[in-house]
């Protein structure tokens, strides 16, 4: 006897991103279909059985006004054996209102279940909401960094991770920012058909390797506004001064604070360390450097406060994710100037 399908369910409600949610249906509706019909003309069975459920049947609008047409309502989408939530159209620092009320009772009970419960992007942010990632390591998207943070205190949140695997058994799986849908796709594949499934996937659809981490296209975001003056004086000051020698003795002076509480407030307005914070910002400028110029790395290290390159070098790994110079080949501005003038 045949067996069925593995039943995936993408749940769609008004602020769901129509890109991300019809993204991974048809990459996993064509698994184990598109190969077949395409490369081998063998005939081949679905794998996965994908449907869309929402709260209704009825058309919903979802972000971007795109309409979306349910395939299932919630009461008859019980039966799962994955559950994906695309990426959500929020905001970036307050935390989105509460009226998904169905959608967090419809995640909880399937997650009571033993159903595999995975997000794209900040899709995150529904499963936070609904209590599942509390205690767990999660992704999402790295500009929304700040929101994390303050309003889901109790998620380990790794933002320079694609891909986060936590739970009871691997129960939790959440994806990083924007195109990061794609490699939950390939994970799914591997994971629920097998390896060669997931490599026919991946030729398919063009999906190329991600060898770097989501840390290489993050940048260092605003930040949401707080209300500690002393803090928000010295990240005035460290604006303008983060290559001076010593910036974080400087600032503590500056605070009129001890040394430790200066730390602690500072860490509980920015969610940086003030270590961290100068680093950051230092590394934001020489990747600022790196896109726009030709300077030597070396150059640029000690225009940020940096006068040993291999401690520049090493720093700007760990933060980016790449080095310098693969990094500016990557993302310097003659690479999209290029494609602007193709014929």
């Amino acid at each position: 006897m045949a067996k069925r399908p593995i039943r995936v369910s993408i749940l769609a409600t008004p602020n769901t991103s129509p890109s991300t949610l019809y993204g991974l249906f048809d990459t996993l509706t064509w698994l184990s279909t598109g190969w077949e019909a395409f490369v081998t003309g063998l005939p081949a069975e679905p794998r996965l059985d994908v449907r869309i459920v929402a709260a209704g049947r009825e058309p919903i609008r979802c972000a971007g006004g795109v309409v979306i047409s349910p395939h299932l309502c919630v009461e008859e989408a019980e039966d799962n054996d994955i559950v994906l939530v695309a990426s959500l159209g929020v905001p970036d620092t307050s935390r989105p209102e509460n009226h998904d009320g169905w959608a967090f009772d419809w995640l909880v009970r399937q997650h009571s279940r033993g159903t595999t419960i995975a997000s794209a992007c900040t899709g995150a942010i529904l499963l936070a909401e609904a209590g599942l990632l509390n205690g767990w390591e999660a992704t999402s998207h790295w500009a929304f960094r700040d929101m994390l943070r303050v309003h889901y205190p109790e998620t380990r949140w790794r933002l320079e991770k694609d891909l986060c695997v936590s739970g009871h058994e691997g129960q939790i799986v959440t994806a990083g920012g924007s195109t990061n849908w794609q490699e939950l796709a390939l994970y799914i594949a591997a994971r629920f058909c097998s390896a060669e499934h997931a490599g026919q996937l991946a030729k398919f659809w063009m999906i190329s390797s991600r060898e770097e981490t989501q840390a290489s296209f993050s940048a260092m975001c605003h930040g949401i506004p707080h209300e500690d003056g002393a803090v928000s004086e010295c990240q005035e000051w460290i604006a303008e001064n983060f290559a001076k020698p010593n910036p974080v003795a400087e600032m503590v002076r500056r605070s009129g604070l001890p040394p430790t509480t200066f730390a602690r407030r500072f860490k509980r307005a920015t969610g940086y360390s003030p270590i961290e914070y100068v680093q950051t910002m230092r590394i934001e400028k020489a990747k600022q450097m790196l896109e726009v110029g030709g300077d030597a790395v070396e150059v640029i290290g000690r225009s940020v406060g940096y006068g040993d390159p291999v401690s520049f070098r090493r720093l700007f790994k760990r933060k980016a994710g790449l080095t310098p110079g693969i990094y500016r080949r990557r993302f310097a501005r003659s690479r999209f100037e290029r494609l602007g003038l193709m014929q």
